[in-house]
């Protein structure tokens, strides 16, 4: 007989879980939700954007109004520029000068003479200016008696231009003149063609109505001959 054996087996302790919670009591409702500190920095957020938007407004429409003003001023200054620029070259033109200088009596010189200031000498045989050799200065860009001609052909054209559109306003009252008279005379034949038209229809009509024999309903159409009396046929 087999001999039982035993064989010892450690206990095993039990797990412990986590220590229950304490039970509390909730309130049936929340009566304080805070001190409004949330609402009021977010109020100033949008107060302060407001207000930096219409700053940033003011500042581009004042800088609009000073760049309009700027290019005002420059268009000024550029037309001045361009009229002095034109007062220049007039008064640097050939004419001008010419006139400038015979006003300050300065004549145009007889023979050149050169002087070399290396040498100390003079070439050429230099004689004073005198009134003499003045010359005429046409100061005006064409002759008087150019412009007296440019003038009186410029009229003449004028009143050819002036005669012509007189004949073509003529010439068009009289063709719508003509016009109208066609036209008239045109509504005269047309009416008188439906008179005539309405006469020829009255007087068939007129015809028919005599030619017709009126008809009683059942009687027959017969032909009368000689009336007799007493007789046949």
């Amino acid at each position: 007989m087999s001999q039982m054996t035993a064989t010892a087996r450690p206990l095993r302790v039990p797990r412990r879980g986590p220590a229950p919670t304490p039970l509390r009591v909730i309130p049936a409702r929340i009566t304080r939700t805070g001190n409004g500190t949330f609402v009021a920095i977010c109020i100033g957020l949008l107060i302060g954007g407001l207000i930096a938007l219409l700053l940033l407004n003011t500042a581009l429409a004042q800088g609009s109004l000073a760049l309009g003003d700027l290019n005002r001023e420059s268009a000024r200054l550029g037309d001045t520029a361009g009229n002095l620029q034109e007062e220049i070259d007039r008064a640097s033109a050939t004419g001008a000068l010419a006139r400038s200088a015979a006003e300050i009596g300065m004549v145009r010189m007889n023979a050149r003479g050169y002087i070399d200031l290396a040498k100390g000498t003079v070439t050429g045989q230099a004689e004073p200016a005198t009134t003499n050799n003045a010359f005429p200065i046409v100061t005006s860009p064409t002759p008087p008696v150019v412009t007296a001609k440019v003038k009186k052909l410029l009229s003449s054209a004028t009143t050819a231009s002036n005669a012509a559109s007189s004949a073509d306003v003529a010439r068009q009252s009289e063709n719508a003149k003509a016009d109208k008279q066609k036209a008239d005379q045109g509504k005269a034949d047309k009416v008188k063609n439906d008179k005539a038209g309405n006469d020829k229809a009255k007087a068939g009509q007129a015809s028919s109505g005599q030619d017709a024999t009126p008809t009683v309903p059942g009687a027959t159409n017969e032909t009368s001959g000689t009336p007799t009396l007493g007789t046949t046929d």
